[in-house]
């Protein structure tokens, strides 16, 4: 796993959008916060569980963010343990190689897309390599724009892979979210 900064140059290039872009956070799009970045403002009904990656812009030029259809590459190099539904698209869950332990695992976690065909549980994906695009969200009726939700997480080892999904994701009791920004 490299840096984060380099893991949004990679997303920058899969999608040529320039070597000299600034990718824009707002608070709500951060780990734990628990105000939303979109629509009244207002607070999530739990903390964010991850870091939503959508809004860039060149040193001068204005805002802009990713389009539905977006090439999301993989992060780390790791083998896919599960891919599920949520409420705007797919989610891709990963093991990365770098992380192993006998009683926790580290996983990257992908959402809001569209996971490539190709790809299903039990896959090894490269680091680099377009694992998925980013979904259509007004095409669900949502007001949140096309994004990818990327989240570190570490559970315990003892979970089955069937259990990561959605409904593992925002329970703090089994779940400790890893901020991105400072994974190596």
């Amino acid at each position: 796993m490299s840096g984060f900064k380099q893991y949004l140059a990679a997303v920058a290039s899969a999608n040529r959008l320039g070597p000299d872009i600034e990718w824009v956070f707002h608070p709500g799009m951060l780990p734990e916060s628990r105000r939303k970045w979109w629509g009244d403002f207002k607070t999530r009904p739990a903390a964010h569980e991850g870091i939503d990656i959508c809004f860039y812009r060149t040193r001068t030029g204005p805002v802009r963010q990713l389009p539905a259809g977006a090439r999301v590459p993989a992060w780390s190099s790791g083998t896919v343990l599960n891919i599920c539904n949520d409420f705007l698209g797919t989610t891709l869950v990963m093991a990365p190689e770098i992380f192993m332990s006998e009683s926790t695992r580290i996983l990257e976690v992908y959402s809001h897309l569209y996971v490539c065909d190709e790809i299903t549980p039990g896959s090894h994906l490269r680091t680099g390599q377009i694992i998925a695009r980013t979904a259509d969200t007004h095409a669900t009726g949502s007001v949140l724009p096309p994004h990818l939700h990327l989240s570190c997480i570490e559970v315990p080892a003892s979970i089955c892979t069937s259990e990561m999904n959605w409904t593992l994701f925002p329970r703090r009791d089994k779940v400790n979210v890893l901020n991105p920004v400072f994974m190596r």
